[in-house]
């Protein structure tokens, strides 16, 4: 495979991260080392450089984590800005700060306050199969969402779930909370464009049923208030291994008593993120929930939903760390609950981001091919012509070129080349913004048969996209359509440009997006040998390329 191994994510992420630190830090039970792979690489690729650690490297006590992450963010010359925890609170330990209080702001909090200077995510996997399922999740929401249907990006499930006179005070007087909050996201929701916007109650004779029908019909965000513990109480203690949306993954928002597991075994509530398998997704993409427990402190848990929304709604917050972190920092600094500040945790990838739109595409300017000499490459974003500002701009060579910026209101940044050696090979090009589907292409470098490889470059066939690449039994290739009435085709060449595999046959179009598995065989079912492959997409009137590695 010579070289062009090295031109692949996997192999880059490792180089990178080992010399100059990380934006994004994840430590893993070694057990879900594998899985987390290929988000791993997907973050790397979108600019946000990551190391992956195993216990195994580090030490598995609280101390030993402590000291590790607070060693990378006093040496590191990247900081971490995020710190992704991978395993069940048995496989990678809570900190207990106090009887009730369960959390990773001790991993996170690097001087003597209270404050994540780190914002921090787990996933709670307790297998394999639970670790590639969230994954699979992850990547579904963030890098290829479901715009088959695009509305229920703008619709949303939240329920108050009044205890009238069940309870003695101070339970009954909550309900107005409950209420309150449901009337302040619906607020939020409204002035951004929303269509559909549930507002469930028990007293209006909505029960689990009624959530898992609306949330299979397609559902950004689900908040629910009310008491729970494990679960939400009755009438809404949902099982959501019950749930059918496929990929119309929502946000949920669990905030009431302890519905997060702090030993081997998930709360019940927290299935929401387990559920499903590697290739049937169902439930939420994320799961934000407390360990803590009480009574009434109905107020504190309003303080954490409101201060979710107003982060991402008036503060424009892009990721699920920062809003959620918009609900801890709002009951601490309203009540000074460091109970609820450190209790609350984000189960699921604190770097995703957040829809609270109809996802656009972008319009990304740049030149398909860099020579050897060239010194910099100018890339204009734009979105139905408007330049967009604040997107994030990564360039990718293999272990010579990693770079990454922010556009201005212009839309335009420029990238320089002079201090690196450019490398035959393919510069991987990643762009993502606020409510824009990712932009991902590749421009050649020092590639003088590029027409044969690449094709013409076009704004109607989206990039390619493969993974994981590389990759050893099988990866899922996908691209956009933008024309259902063309017949398009999709076959596997060799380093020489021989044609190995012809899988047009097998291509599955859902709306706009085709994809293909490929398990590394050829027409005839025969194991390729180790190598670099070229996977080739398109019609009559437009190719794309990208190069794979096959592994032994």
């Amino acid at each position: 495979m010579r070289r062009y191994v090295s031109v692949f994510l996997l192999f880059c992420t490792i180089v990178l991260a080992q010399e100059m630190g990380a934006r994004y830090l994840i430590i893993t039970h070694d057990d879900f080392y594998s899985a987390i792979q290929p988000l791993a690489e997907w973050k790397h690729r979108m600019g946000l450089m990551t190391k992956v650690v195993k216990l195994s490297q580090i030490g598995s006590t609280t101390t030993a984590i402590r000291s590790y992450v607070d060693d990378a963010y006093d040496t590191w010359p990247i900081q971490p800005e995020y710190l992704l925890l991978v395993g069940s609170p048995y496989h990678i330990p809570f900190y207990t700060f106090s009887y009730n209080c369960y959390s990773d702001n001790y991993y996170t909090n690097m001087d003597t306050d209270i404050y994540n200077e780190i914002l921090s995510g787990r996933l709670t996997v307790h297998s394999v199969t639970e670790a590639q399922t969230v994954v699979s999740k992850i990547l579904l929401y963030e890098k290829t969402p479901d715009v088959s249907d695009s509305m229920w990006f703008l619709n949303a499930c939240l329920i108050a779930n009044e205890e009238g006179y069940t309870y003695p005070p101070p339970y009954w007087s909550d309900d107005s909370i409950y209420w309150d909050d449901v009337r302040y996201a619906k607020g939020y929701m409204l002035a951004n464009g929303y269509n559909t916007i549930d507002t469930l109650s028990k007293l209006l004779g909505n029960n689990y049923n009624t959530v898992i029908n609306r949330v299979n019909q397609g559902r950004s965000f689900v908040l629910y208030r009310g008491l729970g513990t494990n679960n939400w109480y009755y009438p809404f203690g949902v099982d959501a291994n019950q749930t059918q949306n496929d990929a119309m993954l929502p946000i949920v928002l669990s905030i009431t008593c302890g519905t997060l597991g702090t030993g081997y075994t998930s709360a019940a509530a927290e299935k929401w993120l387990l559920t499903g398998t590697p290739t049937s997704p169902r439930g939420g993409a994320g799961y934000f929930a407390t360990t803590t427990s009480g009574t009434g402190i109905a107020h504190l848990r309003s303080a954490v939903a409101k201060g979710f929304f107003h982060a991402i709604f008036e503060q424009r917050k892009q990721t699920f760390g920062e809003a959620c972190e918009g609900g801890r920092l709002n009951v601490y600094n309203m009540y000074n609950s460091s109970n609820e500040y450190r209790g609350f945790t984000t189960v699921g990838d604190p770097s995703m981001r957040l829809w609270t739109a109809v996802p656009k595409r972008l319009n990304v300017l740049h030149d398909s091919t860099l020579s050897l000499e060239d010194d910099s490459l100018v890339i204009t974003v734009l979105c139905q012509d408007e330049p967009v500002e604040s997107a994030l701009v990564c360039v990718l060579l293999d272990t010579t070129v990693y770079e990454y910026g922010y556009t201005p209101d212009d839309g335009l940044i420029t990238f320089h080349f002079s201090q690196y050696p450019l490398n035959h090979g393919y510069m991987h090009l990643t762009v993502t913004a606020r409510n824009k589907m990712p932009y991902l292409d590749s421009i050649s470098v020092g590639i003088t048969h590029v027409e044969e490889l690449t094709g013409p470059a076009t704004t109607g066939l989206a990039g390619i996209q493969a993974y994981p690449n590389p990759f050893s039994n099988r990866i899922d290739i996908r691209w956009q359509m933008p024309d259902n009435s063309q017949k398009y085709e999709l076959k596997i060449c060799d380093i020489t440009g021989r044609l190995v595999a012809d899988l047009s046959e097998q291509i599955s179009v859902i709306g706009h997006q085709s994809s293909v598995k490929w398990n590394g065989t050829d027409n005839s079912g025969k194991r390729l040998p180790a190598g670099v492959y070229f996977v080739h997409a398109g019609s009559s009137s437009e190719e794309r390329a990208i190069p794979v590695v096959l592994l032994e």
